[in-house]
């Protein structure tokens, strides 16, 4: 039986994390899967099954030492016939191109990378993107989140990764799937998950609520998330009159509390792989309001799903819109489309791994 080894920078809570953690749960059950983060950080907050092996590599010091001590659990596990080593990141896939020689390596690529790393690092990004989108050529296996996705790795790496859908670890979210749906007239209550910086566009929100308010209706937008941007919002949101209809919740390790009582979630992203938290909402019966950006479109299919918007002066009407539809709706049915839940994924990566 082929051992997994899932190598990620670090257990903080973010959505690559979540997504390593969501797989290895989701193996657990069928083969033997350690957990190894490069750096050290808190203590999990998150579920993590109870076959799940967690190494921190940081106890072991340098980084010539981390990798020493990883390749000697590949070894261990029977070295490169035996073992499979998964990562997700940059730093995670760097690590990771070392151990070819120890065990089968597999990428999972998170997102658009070119037009991320450009937002978020400015023009030192272009030239990091450029840079591990090349070092996806040394692995044995590349997996993408979306078709949109793989048909741009493929360009660099010259062969078309495997498609395997961004999923969630449903287990940890069902205990919310019972909350009511805020229905009828009144209220339109909206949620953002997220980074508060200039690739999520958060400011976006402000104007829809601002917007929404001067027609006459009633808004209440609550934004989970920190970021550099948080401060400058705060300051706009009061000098736009929206404090009592907008507010900062801060970062949250649980934001399915805030998901589940919104009547829609909106992310205007410029980029985005597969959002996780617009994962997380359609799993609980929230339907989303997104950008036509990346891989939205694989995921926002149906009416009941939401709504794409293009132009950003059209995100306020679209919000009106599909927050009026869903209260029009009784209970709450995942709205996830089948290829994005988690059985199907996982499915699909014990085929790449060799366990089917």
């Amino acid at each position: 039986m082929r051992g997994v080894f899932i190598v990620v920078p670090s257990l903080n809570p973010t959505g690559p994390i979540k997504g390593a953690v969501a797989l290895a749960n989701g193996l657990a059950d069928t083969c033997p899967v350690t957990l190894a983060a490069l750096k050290a950080g808190p203590e999990p907050v998150y579920r993590i099954a109870e076959g799940v092996r967690v190494v921190r590599l940081a106890e072991y010091g340098s980084p010539r030492k981390r990798l020493d001590a990883y390749t000697r659990l590949l070894a261990e596990a029977g070295g490169r016939s035996h073992s499979v080593s998964v990562s997700m990141c940059l730093s995670a896939d760097f690590f990771n191109a070392m151990c070819k020689k120890h065990a089968r390596i597999i990428s999972s690529v998170r997102g658009n990378l070119p037009q991320n790393y450009r937002m978020d690092y400015g023009p030192l990004g272009v030239g990091a993107a450029m840079a591990h989108l090349v070092l996806l050529r040394r692995f044995d296996a590349v997996t993408a989140m979306s078709e949109s996705m793989a048909d741009q790795i493929r360009r660099f790496l010259g062969r078309r990764p495997e498609v395997v859908h961004n999923f969630i670890d449903e287990a940890e979210l069902e205990p919310y799937r019972a909350t009511e749906r805020h229905t009828g007239s009144g209220e339109h209550r909206f949620v953002f998950v997220g980074s508060l910086s200039l690739r999520k566009k958060p400011r976006l929100l402000l104007e829809a609520a601002k917007e929404l308010k001067a027609r006459g209706e009633q808004v209440h937008i609550r934004l989970v998330g920190d970021g550099p941007m948080r401060t400058e919002l705060e300051r706009d949101a009061k000098s736009m009159g929206l404090g009592d209809c907008v507010a900062f919740m801060g970062q949250r390790d649980d934001p399915y509390p805030e998901v589940a009582a919104a009547d829609v979630f909106v992310l205007p992203s410029l980029s985005e792989g597969v959002s996780r938290a617009a994962l997380e909402a359609l799993y609980l019966g929230v339907p989303c309001v997104m950008r036509d950006v990346d891989a939205n479109r694989e995921l926002v299919k149906e009416p009941a799903q939401g709504r794409l918007f293009s132009r950003d002066e059209d995100i306020a009407h679209v919000m009106l819109a599909v927050s009026q539809e869903a209260k029009q709706r009784t209970g709450r049915p995942c709205l996830l489309p089948p290829e994005f839940r988690q059985e199907y994924a996982i499915a699909r990566y014990r085929g790449i791994i060799g366990l089917a």
